[in-house]
């Protein structure tokens, strides 16, 4: 039976866990999960874990877990700290994911070092929380040492598990700020920019020039400011919020949204020889919606707030991170034209 302790000491980490990712970059998160060591054994193991990205789908976690020997026979209730490898493991859909652990054994106060390995898959309810169900194969080794090496003392086989899920930073999300006048979708579905402020730099393409050229330069003095879920000025930004701070800061109010942000001024073809700085490029990072945006500064780059905090990208076949973003740019808005 779960103890009363060992269910505060979870509920505590748990707590603490998700304080930490509310704060985080884009795409961490929290995982609880509870399941059973099958078969022929009544250990139910329970765990907490925070994960944030490495590249791509790939990210690491640390974490805790419990494991509860309902066998008096052979009790090695444990408890454990453990690092993790996943795939995919925050959204919707499959995931793969390893761990390495090692932690106090209960009835004698010896270590016990554990590895497992599985897959699972997750249903995501809301913008921030999926359930889904895990498969792992365990293997326990009783020493520490020769923890490779597998013998009739270890204790192996299949762990069910299910899984709830927080996520954090996605980039369509924030409180929407109001617009200096009512803005109304046009035929096509596009948000138009309000007349007073489209036509402040519309004097000459040199004042169009020179108005991107300051939208960019106000985001690219933000380099360095961390990531802020909701954030909206010099304490943190998300992504949609340090492109409206870009363009608000020299005199024109675009929506708060990613998914506003990517529908607003006119659309432009989805080519790298077509982007102008200023251009606001919109990535759907889950499913075929836009949830994060990148403020074009040219020569191929953008800038953004993600992981990190305010940092330069680039659209890129070249290297693993610019494929990521090549393959999910979705859109491309022109706000000043």
């Amino acid at each position: 039976m779960v103890t009363a302790t060992a269910r505060i000491v979870l509920g505590a980490v748990t707590l603490t866990l998700v304080q930490v990712a509310s704060a985080a970059a884009q795409n961490r998160g929290v995982d609880v999960s509870y399941g059973r060591w099958l078969p022929g054994s009544g250990a139910v193991s329970y765990s907490a874990t925070y994960y944030r990205p490495v590249v791509g789908p790939l990210d690491y976690g640390l974490g805790v877990s419990r494991l509860e020997d309902l066998d008096v026979a052979d009790n090695r209730s444990l408890t454990a700290g453990e690092v993790s490898l996943g795939i995919g493991r925050d959204g919707h859909g499959a995931h793969l994911v390893g761990a390495l652990g090692l932690g106090i054994r209960h009835r004698d106060r010896n270590f016990d070092a554990y590895w497992s390995a599985g897959g699972g898959y997750s249903v995501r309810l809301l913008k921030v929380l999926s359930v889904g169900i895990e498969a792992r194969y365990r293997v326990e080794d009783r020493r520490t040492r020769g923890f490779w090496r597998l013998d009739q003392a270890d204790r192996r086989g299949l762990m069910l598990q299910g899984r709830v899920a927080l996520s954090f930073g996605s980039g369509n999300r924030g409180t929407r700020v109001p617009t200096a006048a009512p803005v109304r979708s046009n035929s096509a579905g596009r948000i138009p920019i309000p007349a007073p402020l489209s036509t402040r730099a519309m004097g000459s393409a040199d004042g169009i020039d020179l108005m991107r050229s300051e939208v960019v330069e106000t985001a690219l003095a933000a380099m360095g400011t961390p990531y802020r879920w909701g954030g909206t000025d010099e304490n943190g930004f998300d992504c949609s919020g340090l492109i409206q701070y870009a363009y608000g800061e020299n005199g024109v109010i675009i929506p708060r949204t990613s998914r506003a942000q990517a529908r607003t001024g006119i659309d432009v073809d989805r080519d790298p020889a077509m982007l102008e700085a200023g251009d606001i490029l919109g990535f759907a990072l889950e499913g075929s919606g836009v949830s994060h945006v990148g403020l074009y500064v040219g020569d191929g780059q953008f800038i953004h707030s993600a992981t990190g905090g305010v940092r330069l990208s680039e659209l890129s076949t070249s290297d693993p991170e610019g494929r990521y973003w090549l393959e999910r740019w979705s859109s491309v808005s022109r706000v000043l034209n």
